[in-house]
């Protein structure tokens, strides 16, 4: 397909039968697609980033459009004169937009790569990549995406914090997320990773993903966790008996069959709390329950009314007896 179709086609210069001729080749083949959403993203990507250009983009273009239609009152020569117009400022808007992408945010030396940088701050940030991978990342965390069109593989980085990755699939392009000394290989998938000064936690929800750690490789299953531990180089796998490690992707925790110190360790990182069970026989209490993402003290009632606790609340620590 003629890439100056394409771009017509994306700033709406076709006619309903070139429409449908590409839609057409859009839908013959998947890496159709895949390369019209790309030139598509782009021309988008460059409006939002830089939307001081679009006057420039726009002017620009209806000064060719002023040209074409000069062009086509005439005969003979002039219509050869005004296809070539017509190609010219097809390829001159791409040219533009690709300009504009490339000094907002591209690397000299790396053309079509795209970096977007994460920092969540306070709040949980939600960010979808071009492929259709949506990645949530939990407060006080940074990541970066690096994606390179034409690259066999696509890469995120988590420099700190926690995130929350359900990677769309695609067997051409692994997906591979750097997290210190250790990679994190998948297809498509669901998976959490939480870093810390000296600890990597990697916890698969669904899928399968490849764990790269000091020269060993370690294939993990759902259900499954691995700590590592940048103190000793062998790793820790075991199994998860709950969803509570993701609560800060949905605006709920749930609990079955829980025990309550798992429970009080998550509430104590979601809020940033220090509460403390004083009594040994309350630590393995079950909890089946789901309670919203919403107050520390509405879900201390939770428990309080479920288990019937004492909860103490002093000016550094909340006490549960």
């Amino acid at each position: 397909m003629d890439e100056s179709k394409l771009i017509k086609n994306i700033i709406k210069e076709t006619s309903a039968q070139e429409r449908e001729e590409i839609e057409r080749w859009i839908n013959d083949h998947p890496s159709n697609r895949e390369f019209y959403d790309q030139i598509e993203w782009i021309w988008q990507k460059s409006q939002r980033i830089q939307p001081s250009y679009k006057i420039e983009v726009d002017d620009a273009w209806e000064k060719f459009q002023q040209l074409r239609d000069q062009q086509t009152s005439r005969k003979g020569k002039q219509r050869f004169l005004n296809s070539w117009i017509q190609i010219a400022a097809v390829f001159m808007v791409f040219f533009i937009a690709a300009g504009i992408l490339y000094s907002s945010f591209m690397e000299p030396d790396n053309f079509l790569i795209s970096n977007i940088q994460v920092s969540s701050g306070q709040e949980t940030h939600t960010e979808e990549l071009f492929d259709g991978s949506i990645i949530t990342a939990n407060r006080n965390s940074q990541l970066t995406f690096k994606q390179n069109f034409l690259s066999q593989s696509r890469h995120a980085e988590l420099q700190e914090g926690e995130a929350y990755f359900k990677v769309a699939k695609n067997k051409e392009k692994p997906f591979i997320v750097k997290v210190g000394d250790a990679s994190v290989k998948v297809l498509g998938t669901s998976f959490n990773i939480k870093k810390s000064e000296d600890k990597i936690e990697v916890i698969l929800t669904e899928g399968s993903v490849e764990v790269e750690w000091m020269d060993k490789t370690t294939l993990l299953k759902p259900g499954e966790k691995i700590l590592l531990s940048s103190n000793n180089p062998n790793v820790a796998l075991s199994t998860i008996d709950d969803n509570l490690y993701n609560y800060y992707v949905g605006d709920y925790f749930q609990a079955q069959q829980t025990p309550l110190w798992r429970v009080v360790e998550i509430l104590n990182e979601a809020y940033s709390a220090n509460i403390i069970i004083l009594k040994e026989d309350l630590r393995n209490l079950p909890l089946t329950t789901t309670f919203k993402n919403d107050s520390l003290e509405s879900n201390l009632q939770v428990l309080q009314a479920t288990f019937g606790l004492n909860i103490i609340r002093e000016p550094n620590r909340i006490i549960i007896k």
